[in-house]
């Protein structure tokens, strides 16, 4: 004898399959907050790099005696201090692009001459890599002591990649920037900020700007793609269940 509809309602099959919606549901509602959530987060980060872009170089001193080393606390602070460059390799971080070119952002260790002294990273700019990855390129490097004014900025982590996962060489290529990987590697004590210098002249490399690899704006693109997905899931699911129970009336079915 067929069971009535009223047990196939609360058989396991349909108690499934309702369960593997809610939860398909409740996961793309939560990537839209989250990416909700970085939006706003990336916002504020722009809006404080943005007021200041005006603002007057400070001595490095001063943001050390900080010691507050939040994105939103030092993204575009301007600086002036005296480097010295240091005997170790140059770092090559990986699967950058500017202007239509794939590259390597590259950065050289320096010393700031103060007391105690400090050791952090200098930005050279953007190389364009060569068509055989196993060749990389020579790099244009610092060779003297010299004042450097520039602006600050610690690069936003993905999570999905955050090793360093560093091929050792000279130059090193890096496929993150892990501040504290690299410290261990090099076995060193770097400071947990980049300097890109804004005073270089005939320098062979541009300097892109690009501290927050996703804009808030992408980040708000992104929670309306996921919302709207829940949105269209849940529909298809409602239209599903619908046409089921239909087909259910039409072959004498009871509800």
């Amino acid at each position: 004898m067929v069971p009535p509809m009223s047990s196939l309602l609360f058989s396991k099959w349909l108690w499934l399959a309702l369960g593997l919606t809610v939860a398909v549901f409740s996961l793309l509602v939560k990537l839209g907050l989250w990416q909700l959530e970085r939006g706003n987060e990336k916002q504020k980060l722009e809006q404080a790099m943005l007021a200041r872009e005006d603002s007057p170089y400070q001595s490095i001193s001063a943001v050390l005696e900080q010691n507050d080393w939040r994105e939103e606390s030092v993204n575009g602070v301007k600086v002036k201090t005296e480097v010295v460059p240091e005997p170790i390799a140059v770092l090559l971080l990986d699967n950058q692009t500017y202007k239509g070119k794939v590259g390597y952002l590259a950065f050289q260790v320096v010393s700031l001459l103060q007391e105690p002294t400090t050791l952090t990273l200098l930005e050279l700019g953007f190389v364009e890599g060569k068509s055989n990855r196993s060749e990389l390129p020579t790099i244009e490097t610092l060779k003297i002591p010299q004042t450097i004014t520039g602006r600050l900025y610690r690069k936003s982590t993905n999570p999905l990649s955050t090793d360093l996962m560093a091929e050792m060489g000279n130059p090193i290529r890096i496929q993150n920037l892990n501040v504290n990987q690299l410290s261990q590697l090099l076995n060193i004590e770097l400071m947990p900020t980049v300097l890109q210098p804004d005073n270089l002249k005939a320098w062979p490399y541009s300097f892109p700007w690009n501290p927050l690899p996703l804009t808030s704006e992408k980040h708000f693109g992104y929670a309306v793609q996921w919302f709207a997905m829940a949105s269209v899931f849940l529909l298809i699911t409602l239209l599903i269940f619908v046409r089921w129970i239909r087909s259910e009336r039409s072959h004498g079915g009871d509800l």
